[in-house]
């Protein structure tokens, strides 16, 4: 979506239902740094009910944080912490894990993208403005955490969609692969609502 059109409160409506359904379960929102207060004011805003824990602050503290963490309904993390707390995460499953700005793991050999892909979550969801800014390669890597295998292999998707980027074919069969997972909305098809 573009900026301004409330990805993270759709986010968090996500969260929810599901938590309305499922009580005593967990999710995790893995943000910028200078987005993780932005995300807990957000969650407080939307819906108080819901029980927030923010992971910052020394490895001795975050550790502590995580030891509890399953006492929260929302769990807020960095994409650099993240991969510094990784193995503690991953031990989890989530009900939800959250990509924001998630064109951070556009690259899939990054520790950003390697380490989010070793998360257990029941449903995955990213939210960006910019799935792709360079290369087609970009939405490999983000397809790569939402569905694993959906797009094949890395170096097959290479072959097939990015060295024939110039066949129409190729192209149009991608983006009937894709469509039915990403909701697009630009400013000028909803400011009015």
């Amino acid at each position: 979506d573009d900026m301004g059109l409330g990805k993270p409160l759709q986010a968090i409506s996500a969260i929810t239902q599901h938590h309305q359904k499922f009580p005593n379960t967990t999710s995790l929102v893995v943000c910028p740094t200078s987005l993780t207060y932005n995300w807990k004011e957000e969650i407080n805003k939307f819906n108080p009910q819901l029980t927030t824990l923010l992971i910052d602050g020394t490895p001795s503290q975050r550790k502590k944080l995580l030891n509890k963490s399953t006492e929260y309904d929302v769990i807020i993390t960095s994409y650099t912490l993240l991969q510094k707390d990784i193995d503690t995460h991953k031990k989890n499953t989530y009900a939800y894990c959250i990509l924001d700005e998630a064109q951070h793991i556009k690259n899939r050999t990054t520790r950003n993208a390697k380490s989010v892909k070793n998360l257990q979550a029941l449903h995955r969801l990213i939210l960006t403005g910019t799935p792709i800014e360079n290369s087609l390669d970009e939405l490999w890597s983000l397809f790569d955490f939402l569905m694993p295998g959906l797009l094949s292999s890395y170096e097959r998707f290479v072959e097939k969609y990015v060295r024939n980027s110039a066949f129409t074919d190729s192209l149009k069969q991608l983006q009937k692969k894709v469509a039915p997972f990403i909701l697009r909305r630009m400013k000028e098809d909803v400011l009015d609502d």
